[in-house]
């Protein structure tokens, strides 16, 4: 298989091209692509406990404690006990935040409107399909399982 074959390496390239379209559009707000989808995210569920929140935008807790400082720091989110359990921290937009919402979800929408416009109908379905299948994977479980199937190939790395 070619360099250029390389499934991990293309789907890479992809995001690459596709974050920097992001970013330019985003600059004008002084926000990254991925304070752009946490602010997203807590568009869809203000208050979520910081667990819900991770596993939503699918990053650990110390990368998103990390986020969440920066954003705290500018403004856009702040930090709250959780009235019903003293050991969650629930995360709430603020004011400047809300301030944005309707420019930022409109990026949002045409930015994915954009992408999305590149593939035809049939093309969609059959991303969102390999995405999907992709995601629900458990890489790690299935690469044990091939390797003891003898389905890995011929590298053996210790």
């Amino acid at each position: 298989m070619l360099f250029k074959d390389c499934l991990c390496f293309q789907v890479g390239r992809i995001a690459r091209k596709m974050t920097r379209v992001t970013r330019e559009r985003l600059a004008p707000y002084g926000l990254t692509t991925t304070q752009f989808f946490l602010l997203t995210a807590l568009y869809e569920e203000d208050g979520i406990p910081i667990s819900a929140l991770a596993q939503k935008v699918a990053l650990d807790k110390a990368t998103l404690t990390g986020l969440l400082d920066r954003l705290e720091r500018d403004g856009l989110t702040e930090r709250k006990a959780d009235p019903d359990d003293r050991r969650a921290i629930r995360v709430y937009l603020t004011p400047k935040a809300e301030s944005v919402r309707v420019k930022l979800t409109e990026l949002y929408h045409q930015n994915n409107g954009m992408f999305l416009s590149l593939l035809t109908s049939e093309e969609r379905d059959v991303f969102e399909r390999a995405v999907a299948k992709l995601e629900k994977a458990d890489l790690r479980r299935d690469w044990i399982l091939m390797s003891k199937s003898g389905q890995e190939g011929e590298l053996n790395v210790p």
